[in-house]
């Protein structure tokens, strides 16, 4: 029984995802066609601006590019002795390490995205909802786990450990930027869960 009682409810719901990915459709092309009919109506005009914008956030590139500044800055203070920072050490390592949860998170996403090559919402065939095109480096068979959904979901886990009164906040956020990814066309529903959940799952 203890073994059944450490089973984390990440898990389960990765498991029922990937499950519906590869036997069940009908999720991802219900929600699919909600948003395909919301991005066509006059009304949600503002709002996919909104989401094209926002998805945006979720690209790993903005985060390296803080992480790699924040540390050039930190060392050479450290070194000309500019500026009296506290804890310089600390904020230093802390980039560092941001910088390699990010990269593990992107390598995590990317071999999955090529073992399973799911294809994008523009490239599938929607008569039979599969068509995987399995150990591929076509970035148009990269949809399943979202690389946007994980980035963001480790950059929030990262905000929490520093910033936790704000920690509803950063899960809010993340999971706009990971929604806008299928708002935009670019994923399915099951591909921001899964991406989301590989690094949650993974801490």
């Amino acid at each position: 029984m203890s073994v059944f009682r450490n089973i984390k409810i990440e898990l389960v719901i990765l498991f029922i995802i990937t499950l519906n990915v590869f036997i069940s459709f009908n999720l991802d092309l219900s929600i699919y066609n909600y948003f395909k009919i919301f991005n066509n109506s006059v009304k949600a005009v503002y709002l996919k601006d909104f989401f094209t914008n926002i998805t945006e956030v979720g690209g790993s590139g903005w985060y390296f590019g803080i992480c790699v500044f924040g540390f050039f800055i930190l060392y050479f203070n450290k070194k000309l002795k500019i500026i009296n920072i506290k804890n310089t050490n600390k904020k230093i390592n802390f980039f560092i390490s941001s910088f390699v949860y990010i990269l593990i998170a992107g390598i995590i996403t990317q071999i999955c995205k090529h073992v399973v090559g799911r294809p994008r919402p523009n490239y599938t065939d929607f008569e039979d909802g599969f068509g995987f095109n399995f150990f591929t480096i076509d970035s148009n068979y990269h949809s399943f786990p979202s690389g946007h959904s994980s980035t963001i979901f480790m950059v929030c886990l990262i905000l929490c450990a520093i910033l936790p009164k704000l920690k509803y906040f950063f899960f809010l956020l993340a999971s706009v930027v990971a929604l806008s990814r299928v708002v935009v066309s670019a994923h399915f529903f099951t591909d921001i869960v899964a991406g989301g959940g590989v690094i949650i799952d993974s801490v």
